[in-house]
């Protein structure tokens, strides 16, 4: 009889497990799918990472 108890208990454990694994897994998914939607999106719109290299590279001063 105990060793049933046992055995249920260990499998209510593991579903336990298994659910949260699969809620985890299905929201990292569902943000990584956001993510790359904002980017596509920013870059869309005129995002850049990097700095134009007119903008990076400031212009002699002139000599006085």
């Amino acid at each position: 009889m105990i060793i049933r108890k046992l055995f249920v208990l260990s499998l209510a454990i593991a579903g336990g497990a298994a659910a949260a694994y699969a809620i985890g897994r299905h929201t990292r998914q569902l943000e990584k799918q956001q993510h790359k939607e904002e980017l596509r999106t920013w870059e869309d719109e005129g995002g850049n990472l990097a700095p134009s290299e007119a903008a990076a590279v400031p212009s002699p001063a002139p000599a006085a």
